[in-house]
């Protein structure tokens, strides 16, 4: 948390001391909690998400319904990065990941760390997650170049590679509302299995 602090600090305090923060997140249900193609919550799981933005900085924080790792309740991701657009009609980012398990806000059961870096274009995107401290790496890439579909691949080290495909069924009742089929295939050596998912979401953006 300390090290997240200091990022976030760091990177305020370099793009500008008055700047006032851009503030957007969303709230939602969502018919399935997955991550990286794993399910994490069994049934109905609420998220929300608020973001703040400075001029190329941003820090987020992410929580999630969690039933499926031990003990825990939810599953919080704070982030904090900066992008910018280095050659033209690429946009890249550079990202600081911390991830907990909680049963609680005050009772953190696992925790882990990762550096990520991304790359998005118009056609595509693209991030790799370096690990930190034994945590293991992950990457994904994904194109909404067929326009009505989204369509990802990512792998992530010792746990399993995940294929999804998704579509923006658009905006009702106040919110945004999203359907799609999510496929894992677990590594051999891991503790995982195979799983696959078709879920909707809805959520509303602020």
């Amino acid at each position: 948390m300390k090290k997240l602090l200091a990022i976030m600090v760091g990177l305020a305090v370099s793009t500008s001391v008055m700047a006032k923060p851009e503030i957007s997140g969303h709230v939602g249900l969502k018919s399935d909690h997955l991550m990286r193609g794993m399910t994490m919550n069994s049934g109905l799981a609420a998220h929300g998400k608020v973001q703040a933005d400075w001029k190329g900085a941003y820090a987020e924080l992410d929580v999630h319904q969690n039933d499926q790792n031990g003990d825990a309740k939810m599953m919080a991701k704070m982030l904090a990065g900066y992008g910018k657009e280095v050659i033209e009609g690429f946009h890249t980012s550079v990202e600081y990941h911390d991830y907990s398990f909680r049963d609680d806000w005050d009772n953190k059961l696992q925790d882990f760390q990762e550096v990520a870096v991304k790359v998005k274009h118009e056609m595509f995107e693209a991030a790799y997650h370096t690990g930190l401290e034994d945590a293991p790496d992950y990457w994904e890439v994904s194109t909404d170049a067929l326009k009505y579909l989204n369509i990802s691949y990512g792998d992530w080290e010792d746990r399993g590679a995940n294929f999804g495909v998704s579509t923006s069924l658009g905006n009702h009742f106040g919110g945004d509302i999203n359907l799609g089929w999510t496929w894992f295939d677990a590594d051999d050596a891991s503790i995982m299995e195979d799983d696959d998912t078709i879920w909707v979401s809805y959520k509303i953006n602020f």
